[in-house]
């Protein structure tokens, strides 16, 4: 225990003793899912609002809500164990650049399962169970909203809105939610990003596309 502006701080002790304190369990908990709910604020902020929804900008909101938790994580460690904030410095600096981890939301996935490996390593059992069951259940909450990118060319410009509404019907019908679409004159094509359920079946939906009327039938492709 330590004392902090005249309040007692709870430390999250190494050992399988902690597991016998409940007020442990309650604060690393609550740093956890404090840390989420201000990434989910920042992610969401409201200059955001009333701007089309692109894949790009839904990744963008998991990435911030992923390394909001990493960062609680890695400050618990550190309070722990003060000399491992240079390991995971070192740590996120080569899964970065020298790990071909792919985008930053799976790097961020990957530092998580670093971090709480690291907790098992520093005998931090208490705070590796925890932040094994929460992550699972953040990764299983936040990729439950797929985001997919539909382009069709080929399409006569003249019949744009037909086509548009076309393609937002069989879609929607199928389950998905359109969240925005554009129209790139330049390639001569519509793109839209739509959120897709989770038992998505990108067949059936083709072949709604293969019997729209000629007029507003393109070529397609899942982007």
């Amino acid at each position: 225990m330590g004392n902090f502006g005249g309040m007692e701080r709870i430390t999250l002790g190494p050992g399988w003793d902690a597991f016998a304190h409940p007020e442990q369990y309650v604060h690393a908990a609550l740093v956890l899912l404090t840390a989420t709910i201000s990434g989910l604020v920042l992610a969401y902020h409201p200059v955001q609002w009333g701007r089309p929804n692109t894949r790009d900008d839904v990744e963008q909101r998991k990435t911030v809500v992923f390394y909001s938790a990493v960062g609680a994580l890695i400050a618990i460690i550190c309070t722990v164990a003060p000399s491992m904030a240079f390991v995971i410095f070192g740590i996120g600096g080569l899964m970065r650049f020298r790990t071909n981890t792919g985008e930053s939301k799976a790097t961020g996935h990957t530092i998580m399962g670093t971090l709480v490996g690291l907790c098992w390593g520093l005998g931090m059992q208490l705070v590796a169970a925890l932040a094994t069951v929460y992550f699972w259940v953040m990764i299983y909450v936040l990729e439950s909203v797929r985001v997919e990118r539909l382009v069709v060319a080929g399409v006569d410009q003249a019949q744009w809105a037909q086509a548009v509404e076309a393609y937002k019907n069989v879609l929607t019908q199928a389950g998905c939610q359109v969240l925005s679409h554009s129209k790139g004159f330049k390639k001569s094509q519509l793109a839209f990003t739509v959120k897709v359920p989770r038992a998505f079946n990108a067949e059936e939906i083709e072949r709604a596309f293969d019997a729209l009327p000629t007029a507003v039938r393109g070529g397609y492709d899942w982007d």
